[in-house]
């Protein structure tokens, strides 16, 4: 409730929602985080999983609050945003906190593998979904996060046109965002398919969303396009 006020009343001092830098995309994308943590606690009843995620939300938290920026909203950047940006940017916070929980999901899967070829059928165990339906979530969120990201690139590209032109396609992070976008479609293809075995499958996954990350925190530094924007 306490973040869900300070959105607001960042939303309120400055016209715009906090996704325009770094910095404000972890405040968003935890916010996101613990939003969604709450709603899965009560639909699927893992306290696990909401436990990680509320322990990835309170680092990302924490890199936001020790690393504090001013925001106003007369900054030349707040001028060349408008709702395609906006859209494009929200879009892919939500794509990448739909990738953490198919991660997290992964991880649960192994241990929960784990459990039972150690037959420890203790109260851990219990509290842990069934093999089956920890990858069925899988599979939903990361076919969620690749539609989500499939879309924000689509506007993100089609901004970018218009704002430098064609030498949008070199740009390091649309290549790297591409990249991510082709590897978590032939994730989704492979598992469909069963064409390995699925606790490797599992294993990918977190592998993947390793590769998102590094996309969105590190090629952005390195991104014309990106850099114009944050």
């Amino acid at each position: 409730m306490m973040q869900t006020l300070l959105v607001g009343q960042f939303i309120v001092n400055t016209g715009r929602f906090p996704v325009q830098t770094i910095s404000e995309g972890f405040y968003f994308f935890t916010w996101l985080i613990i939003l969604i943590s709450i709603i899965l606690s009560v639909s699927t009843r893992s306290e696990l999983i909401t436990f990680m995620m509320n322990l990835i939300g309170f680092t990302f938290m924490a890199i936001h609050t020790f690393q504090p920026l001013q925001y106003n909203s007369d900054t030349a950047v707040s001028h060349m945003m408008n709702e395609l940006l906006m859209i494009h940017v929200t879009l892919a916070i939500t794509a990448y906190v739909m990738f953490l929980i198919a991660a997290l999901h992964a991880l649960l899967y192994l241990i929960q593998m784990n459990n039972l070829k150690k037959k420890k059928f203790n109260q851990k165990f219990f509290r842990i979904n069934d093999l089956a339906s920890i990858g069925k979530f899988v599979s939903i969120f990361s076919i969620a996060g690749f539609v989500l990201l499939l879309i924000s690139l689509i506007l993100g590209v089609q901004w970018g046109l218009i704002l430098i032109g064609g030498s949008i396609w070199a740009d390091s992070k649309v290549i790297g965002s591409m990249i991510v976008l082709f590897i978590y479609g032939a994730f989704i293809f492979v598992f469909n398919q069963k064409r390995l075995k699925v606790n490797i499958l599992m294993e990918i996954n977190i592998i993947l969303f390793l590769i998102c990350m590094i996309n969105y925190l590190l090629l952005s530094r390195y991104s014309e396009f990106h850099q114009l924007i944050n």
